[in-house]
């Protein structure tokens, strides 16, 4: 039998995470996703391989865009810093409203739909929780303006799929990249890997092989945290687990 614990005693004991460590490498997937949209890789792709060379068109700038990062943790944190540094605008959203380095406006959750209304890309770094399930659903992609980019290098149980399969068939959302999707691997019959306008990548977008590295220097960090009695980072949200 395991010994019991006195009152108390577990709160001796703090968990924390990883996050952040993969903040770089998924940021510049995001970039790369949100660029690819923007200068029309696909179409690229489909004139080069048919040899034809077609008539000029006019692709976005990152500097004239304004990108909606959904989830200001570790990831999202540095997202908007590379965003930021290309010269977009940067809105994200909060639940405790404390301001985030490059984030030019902080929007309330609850106001999300509103705010994908006015961007020209969304990036979805949100971590999977009963919470965030389906959060960039049907509501959300309705209120987008058509053409929007989606990227998610979060989880992929926080874009409903259907939903977004729908708003790529509108037009809505004229360009989608994936580093993850809610079923993984994504099964062979989703309508997801033959869109023209998706671009799947196989959760693959976070390896580093400095990831090693990365943590050991995180621990180490909080772990002289710990012995000066100063806050800890990434401390295990007991309400939400991440």
């Amino acid at each position: 039998m395991p010994r019991a614990s006195h009152p108390g005693e577990l709160e001796r004991v703090a968990v924390t995470t990883t996050a952040g460590v993969h903040g770089s490498p998924l940021a510049e997937f995001a970039v790369f996703g949100v660029m690819a949209g923007a200068k029309t890789l696909p179409r690229l792709l489909a004139q080069q391989r048919a040899h034809e060379w077609g008539d000029r068109w006019e692709m976005k700038q990152i500097d004239q865009m304004s990108v909606l990062i959904v989830g200001l943790g570790g990831i999202g944190a540095a997202c908007a810093e590379k965003f930021s540094a290309l010269g977009a605008r940067v809105l994200g959203t909060t639940r405790s409203g404390r301001p985030v380095p490059h984030v030019d406006q902080l929007v309330p959750i609850e106001e999300l739909a509103q705010a994908a209304a006015e961007v020209d890309a969304i990036v979805v770094t949100l971590p999977g929780t009963a919470a965030t399930e389906g959060l960039i659903g049907a509501e959300v992609m309705d209120a987008v303006q058509s053409g929007t980019i989606l990227v998610n290098v979060g989880r992929g149980t926080a874009v409903d799929e259907p939903a977004l399969i729908t708003a790529l068939e509108s037009g809505q959302i004229g360009f989608a990249a994936l580093d993850v999707t809610a079923i993984e691997p994504l099964p062979a019959g989703s309508a997801l890997w033959d869109h023209p306008n998706v671009l799947i990548s196989p959760h693959t977008a976070a390896l580093s092989s400095r990831e090693e590295e990365r943590i050991v220097r995180l621990f180490l960090d909080n772990l002289a945290r710990h012995l000066d009695g100063r806050e800890l980072r990434n401390v295990v949200d007991t309400v939400e687990f991440y």
